[in-house]
């Protein structure tokens, strides 16, 4: 039997469908002067963006989780955009094993000011003699961090607890004999540390700092290597490790040089713990 409503309801659907593709097939037709306007408010917008964070001070930085990098805390989208197409990143610069003493640690700070650069100083307590007993006090007044990198370099996972809060307090109150202020920053010898150092670590109300960058400056002796190493491994966000050392004071300028090309400033996490927290994501950041 005819039915001539679903015919005619087929019959429409068809015609529809043709209509729908011929609209699909026809090229949308945008004025060349519509898209250049389009295009250069784009580029403007993405300038502006770019330079809007130029002038402001870094983002202030927390810990991250794992000890080994600093996250950006406050950082609304448009920074974030802002940073990304300018291409500018933060890092962390430390230095261990210090004081050195015969100018070393000058020349360092000298190359940091110049760079308008601060650092955290891990000192090991033993190394703090009457040649070097002033060094602490001018890393102070230099704007830069203390931290405290035990007393005299043990394997920490050796120790039972009352030899690692020797190590650990001992270190602490040398350093505040100092310079009038107990460090909050400790950084384990070797990077080696185990719940039962992290646990010492916070009952001393100090927070432990590792990194993910490695200059190699421990064992390599040519300037050079330790440019590469600290060019080869630093990304954003990256706590770069180096030591207080004169092969490392002598490629310190370089380093800082080239890591500026790449768009990195060096940012410092704050030595100020809130009361009654302990844990890795305390510490606000402060521009270097």
């Amino acid at each position: 039997m005819f039915d001539a409503n679903r015919s005619d309801f087929h019959h429409k659907a068809a015609f529809g469908a043709m209509n729908l593709k011929k609209i699909l097939a026809t090229p949308i037709r945008i004025p060349g002067r519509l898209v250049i306007v389009a295009m250069t408010v784009l580029v403007l917008a993405a300038g502006i963006l770019g330079l809007a964070g130029a002038g402001l001070s870094a983002p202030h930085f927390v810990l991250d989780r794992d000890q080994r990098s600093v996250d950006p805390i406050a950082y609304p989208p448009w920074r974030s955009a802002s940073d990304w197409l300018a291409r500018r990143k933060y890092a962390v610069l430390t230095f261990d094993d210090g004081p050195y003493g015969g100018g070393v640690d000058e020349r360092i700070l000298e190359t940091l000011r110049r760079h308008h650069a601060h650092a955290i100083f891990f000192l090991v307590c033993s190394h703090i003699n009457p040649a070097t007993n002033h060094v602490p006090g001018e890393l102070t007044q230099a704007g830069d961090l203390i931290g405290n990198h035990s007393y005299n370099h043990p394997h920490l996972n050796q120790l039972k607890a009352a030899g690692l809060q020797r190590q650990i307090e001992g270190c602490s109150a040398r350093i505040a004999a100092l310079t009038g202020h107990r460090p909050r920053l400790f950084r384990p010898p070797f990077g080696e540390t185990s719940p039962g150092v992290l646990r010492a670590v916070q009952s001393a109300r100090m927070q432990q700092v590792l990194w993910n960058a490695n200059s190699e400056d421990s064992w390599l002796k040519h300037p050079d290597q330790i440019l590469y190493w600290s060019q080869e491994q630093t990304d954003n966000g990256s706590i770069l490790l180096m030591h207080d050392n004169p092969t490392t004071a002598a490629a310190l300028d370089r380093v800082l040089t080239e890591l500026e090309k790449r768009g990195f400033r060096f940012v410092l996490p704050t030595e100020h713990l809130q009361a009654g927290r302990v844990g890795n994501r305390d510490l606000q950041g402060a521009r270097g």
